[in-house]
């Protein structure tokens, strides 16, 4: 009997577990824009060098896009986002056309508020080979460590720092939804794999 029933036990835990990680699933994925909180650049931060920037994607080339802050030159200085997109990864344009090798396609981001950790990234439909996705990589070294805004930086803003995570909007009004995105708190990094484009943002 064990061994009847050991690989339908085993496949029911694995469902529970997949349902508790979706993205679409769970309430704690998905939250009004009134409910979620952008982290915000410290009044202290370097301004940004370029907060707007573009760069073509070529199948079959590895190619990416960095946006930075500046230094005090007014230089390129430390980095505050970095976009690669693997040789493999365009998969089709926002027409649904599929990419074909040496096709390319031009690759915008801004960042949608300078007082705010959010970018926004076009084309709108461009998507990325789920075996090989889009990268994506934040820095909020420079965000203003009081998390919670409540004037203080104390342990609530360690832990606010601890539950950060990577979160995607379609439209101005649509719902974020929550990536399972990776938080380097050592380095002060978020990571995360990308399928497409719409605006992305450090939250909680």
């Amino acid at each position: 009997m064990r061994r009847t029933h050991l690989p339908l036990l085993l496949a029911i835990a694995l469902g529970s577990a997949m349902v508790a990680c979706s993205d679409s699933t769970s309430p704690d994925t998905i939250r009004d824009p009134g409910e979620l909180n952008v982290i915000r650049l410290a009044q202290t931060s370097p301004p940004l060098f370029n907060a707007v920037d573009s760069f073509y994607a070529r199948k079959g080339e590895d190619r990416e896009l960095r946006i930075y802050f500046q230094d005090q030159v007014g230089g390129s200085g430390e980095e505050f986002l970095r976009l690669s997109v693997p040789a493999p990864s365009l998969l089709s344009s926002p027409d649904g056309t599929p990419f074909l090798p040496g096709d390319s396609v031009l690759i915008t981001v801004r960042v949608v508020d300078p007082t705010e950790v959010m970018f926004e990234m076009e084309p709108s439909g461009l998507r990325f080979d789920p075996t090989r996705p889009a990268e994506l990589k934040i820095h909020y070294s420079h965000a203003d460590d009081d998390f919670n805004e409540d004037g203080s930086i104390d342990t609530a803003d360690d832990q606010v720092k601890s539950a950060l995570a990577i979160w995607r909007k379609e439209t101005p009004v649509s719902p974020f939804i929550r990536l399972g995105s990776v938080n380097i708190e050592s380095l002060e990094e978020m990571d995360a794999d990308l399928l497409g484009f719409t605006r992305y943002a450090i939250a909680y």
